[in-house]
């Protein structure tokens, strides 16, 4: 008999064990860890894509810009994260205004950026502090177009929370620069394969700036962005990103993101 209740009791604690490891949540992650995650999510090799861009005024005022994007990862070859090409087709006004973005991995080194206007056949690159302008009229800069380098901020895990259907980590990220559009930033980033749902942008007073929020597709099983939402909620300016037209890994070529492809185009 004593037998038997040594047993059911080993049994009991074998099942409370074995239930402990099932409900256990996994290991809390510390924000710079999330935000490495986000980083190294979705990067394909490259993609080609139509971005349409609604710029719309407090009043409600449309205007309606169609640009061709051409992206590739670097992966750090070089020092080189990422370059993109701009190419605007609509409106007809500004057809064939070029930008040429090279994001940088090498901590410390300004990115750099080229317009190319066909109105006058030049191409003048663009200095550091003209990269907190607008992009092309809308809610989001230059540099907000590239991706920033993880060592320019301190980031830091708030919370979790709901976010739609998701659960989010809450990370804020503080810029240590002491001049620049931000002082801070803070993303929802999805625990389940870290996504960014929405981002808050803080101005250098710490006053909220502006919101963006993203709306994913998935295509050729890797996750792109299909439509991004940015307000201002200072000024009521918002600006809608929507994209189409996606092709993930079609192979570009390392040469055409040149100063030169901007005056000559990409031939399809």
């Amino acid at each position: 008999m004593k037998l038997f209740f040594w047993s059911a009791a080993t049994l009991m604690l074998l099942v409370n064990f074995v239930l402990a490891e099932a409900v256990t949540p996994a290991p809390i992650m510390d924000g710079l860890e999330v935000m490495k995650k986000k980083n190294e999510a979705y990067l394909a090799n490259d993609q080609i894509n139509t971005v349409t861009l609604r710029l719309f005024t407090k009043e409600g005022d449309e205007k309606k810009i169609v640009t061709k994007r051409y992206w590739k990862n670097f992966a750090g070859k070089e020092g080189m994260a990422t370059k993109t090409l701009f190419f605007t087709d609509w409106p007809p006004d500004a057809k064939g205004t070029g930008f040429l973005i090279w994001n940088y991995s090498t901590a410390g080194k300004t990115d750099d950026l080229w317009l190319y206007l066909p109105s006058l056949r030049q191409t003048r690159h663009v200095s550091s502090r003209g990269q907190d302008d607008a992009f092309m009229g809308s809610d989001l800069t230059f540099g907000d177009m590239g991706q920033r380098r993880l060592e320019e901020d301190d980031h830091k895990l708030l919370r979790e929370e709901a976010c739609g259907d998701e659960t989010c980590y809450v990370v804020e990220s503080v810029s240590k620069e002491k001049e620049g559009v931000y002082s801070k930033k803070v993303h929802w980033i999805t625990q389940k394969d870290f996504r960014t749902m929405k981002t808050e942008y803080y101005d250098r007073k710490g006053d909220l700036l502006k919101t963006q929020t993203i709306e994913w597709q998935e295509i050729s099983k890797h996750k792109a962005w299909k439509l991004s939402t940015v307000i201002n909620v200072q000024t009521g300016h918002k600006t809608i990103f929507e994209i189409s037209d996606l092709k993930i890994n079609p192979g570009l070529s390392n040469d055409i993101f040149t100063e030169r492809t901007l005056k000559t185009g990409i031939r399809q």
